[in-house]
């Protein structure tokens, strides 16, 4: 039986008193309040049970602008612009960073917004991270068109991902992390690994023995904050104590109804302005919507909902971003 890490030994923790990832008896990771994946009965129950939104998905399209760019790794300008679901291209102090890349139709889930340039351009990346291995995050084809496109890039990611990568034929340098564990890196941006509540699993027999998370970036300038995939918990509040004065939140709003099966997976846009609340960020930037139908609302329900409760709750601290623009700072 392969040896589980809890934590990289070469890394740095910043948070006092942790020793790193615990496990459960199975040996596998486990969040810090809680599960996150279902059974199979429930996921039955999911897949039988009416869908009260299905007449609103006939002929549903997305309610995003998308702008079409070239060169986009030329514009070393700081900034970042969004490539659709949790895909954004981070560009801090001079170096260029791509979150969970994924360029095309994964299995059978097609990409209902396009992506904003040509794969071929998406050069000159100087790091990947990726939060975790499902499929909508971590694609296997877009993964290595891009480390043939960038065979130096380092990817950081979580603990026991890198032989998923090495199974890929991918040969790029691999830095995995823990829980609040900050990478080395030569560069002026300062890149910690933090809690998500979530799980991983890309077969049947590997069950959270892969980590999954989400990534803090520090330039000299900017704090920025990439949620990945995670449901409501206590790590919100608890980063946002670690890190007071985060500028972007970068939070999913979609794959959220039924709110009963994904709420401990993925937030709703009324749990990311709690969310935003807990991590007493400036600024929210919705993700993970409008690009792959992945549950049951349609795909334009998560902006238009995420506005609503702007409106009633008087909320003006979000950032609706157009596919493929850039914002700059």
């Amino acid at each position: 039986m392969n040896i589980i890490p809890t934590h990289n030994p070469a890394l740095p923790f910043i948070k006092a008193n942790w020793n790193g990832n615990l496990l459960n008896e199975k040996q596998q990771y486990i969040n810090l309040d809680g599960p996150s994946e279902r059974g199979f009965a429930e996921l039955f129950k999911w897949q039988f049970e009416k869908n009260q939104l299905k007449p609103l998905k006939k002929k549903q399209q997305p309610n995003v602008d998308i702008l079409q760019t070239k060169f986009i790794t030329q514009n070393r300008e700081n900034g970042f612009v969004w490539l659709g679901h949790a895909s954004y291209l981070f560009t801090l102090a001079g170096k260029h960073f791509l979150t969970d890349p994924v360029l095309y139709n994964v299995g059978p889930l097609k990409r209902f917004t396009p992506l904003p340039c040509d794969v071929a351009e998406l050069k000159q990346i100087d790091y990947i991270l990726l939060s975790h291995n499902h499929r909508d995050h971590a694609d296997k084809k877009s993964m290595q068109h891009l480390c043939t496109l960038n065979p130096k890039a380092v990817i950081l990611t979580g603990l026991n991902i890198a032989p998923l990568l090495r199974s890929w034929k991918i040969t790029n340098p691999i830095i995995e992390a823990g829980w609040y564990q900050q990478y080395q890196l030569e560069t002026d941006v300062q890149v910690t690994y933090l809690p998500a509540k979530h799980w991983n699993r890309r077969g049947l027999t590997d069950m959270n023995n892969m980590l999954w998370g989400s990534f803090m970036l520090q330039s000299p300038t900017q704090t920025i904050y990439f949620g990945a995939d995670s449901g409501l918990g206590m790590h919100f509040e608890e980063i946002g104590q670690l890190f007071p004065s985060i500028d972007y939140a970068m939070l999913g709003i979609g794959a959220y109804k039924p709110e009963w099966f994904m709420h401990t997976a993925h937030t709703s846009p009324a749990d990311a302005l709690i969310a935003l609340q807990q991590l007493n960020a400036k600024q929210l930037v919705p993700m993970h919507f409008a690009t792959f139908d992945l549950s049951d609302e349609p795909l334009f329900y998560p902006k238009q909902e995420l506005l609503q409760l702007q409106e009633q709750q008087n909320i003006d601290a979000v950032l609706h971003l157009a596919i493929g623009a850039k914002h700059q700072f």
